[in-house]
């Protein structure tokens, strides 16, 4: 439950984001009248619209990396990876992946706005070399496992966006999970 006013906005921006699968089309007033607030208030929390998307998606990911890392030790991995398939790859599940590439473009060109952003990029690389440790690889291997898997979901998310084939993304995925020697 939120506890201040800036979570109070984010809860109520997550509910926002699920129902209409974006944000960036709304200017910062029109956000700010769909949220029950100002656009001062949004400035002063968050910077800016685009500043609020931003540290909503970083709570979004926290949220999903705490649910995988909470799965028990026993299978955590292959859990993990099939909650990873339905969370990003399942549209149903997933309206906020276009927002992602959004924030991750704005990120790149500015990077100091969004630090907060980018310091949590490889925090997925983290849960995964997490579960790789607990599963008996050695921290190097399980990273480097991590980053073929992370980096191999973001390319085929970008896919699935631009073309709209998530089935095949989906198909690729569990391919390129095969390949990294996961059943």
């Amino acid at each position: 439950m939120a506890d201040t006013p800036r979570e109070k906005l984010l809860d109520g921006a997550r509910r926002l984001l699920d129902h209409r699968g974006r944000l960036s089309d709304l200017t910062l007033r029109k956000l700010a009248d769909a949220l029950g607030t100002s656009h001062r208030m949004l400035i002063y929390h968050f910077g800016s619209r685009d500043g609020l998307l931003a540290a909503l998606l970083s709570q979004i990911r926290r949220e999903q990396q705490r649910r995988i890392l909470s799965l028990g030790t026993e299978a955590a991995y292959q859990d993990g990876l099939r909650l990873l398939d339905q969370m990003f790859l399942d549209q149903a599940e997933s309206p906020h992946t276009p927002a992602f590439f959004y924030v991750l473009g704005l990120a790149v060109q500015d990077p100091d706005t969004y630090r907060e952003f980018l310091d949590t990029l490889d925090d997925w690389t983290t849960v995964y070399t997490t579960l790789g440790v607990r599963e008996g690889l050695p921290r190097t291997a399980a990273r480097a496992r991590a980053h073929a898997l992370v980096w191999s979901l973001r390319g085929l998310l970008v896919q699935a966006v631009a073309t709209g084939d998530h089935v095949g993304a989906r198909e690729e995925l569990r391919e390129v999970m095969a390949q990294l020697g996961f059943r």
